[in-house]
């Protein structure tokens, strides 16, 4: 049984980023990916919509300007066909702050002929924003 592309691209991900080398996955993107990240943009430039290769890859050198990343851990992937969802843990240093940020995230995957075609994450944003800042966020009074 081959290996489904989302674990190839997870690592590539993971090395592009670490490497500061974005550039390194357009070989695994499509033409006309579609690509969203769904979190508080205010606080991470790099979350949103992009659409096409060259907006994806430009993003992702937004986020090497202001993340460097430490780790990437698959801890769980569910396979269908060119369909992958997967649960990540991210570790990298926000080069603003100097702190280091754990992120969990899930993301859904869409492949055609081993290039990603359509990508939707979600982050635990709340819990991103917290480290972001470097202090609880307390909820109690609008609760």
């Amino acid at each position: 049984m081959s290996e489904h592309p989302v674990r190839g691209f997870v690592r590539a991900f993971c090395d592009a980023l670490s490497a500061r080398e974005p550039a390194r996955l357009s070989c695994l993107l499509h033409d006309d990916i579609d690509w969203t990240v769904f979190g508080p943009v205010d606080l991470f430039p790099f979350f949103g919509h992009r659409k096409g290769r060259a907006a994806v890859i430009e993003m992702l050198g937004r986020i090497c300007a202001i993340l460097q990343l430490r780790g990437c851990d698959m801890e769980r992937s569910l396979t269908d066909g060119d369909h992958a969802a997967s649960m990540l843990r991210v570790t990298a240093r926000d080069l603003r702050s100097g702190r280091t940020l754990s992120l969990r995230l899930a993301l859904f995957a869409q492949f055609t002929d081993g290039r990603l075609t359509a990508i939707r994450v979600v982050f635990d944003s709340f819990d991103a924003v917290e480290q972001a800042l470097g202090r609880h966020i307390d909820l109690s009074a609008v609760a």
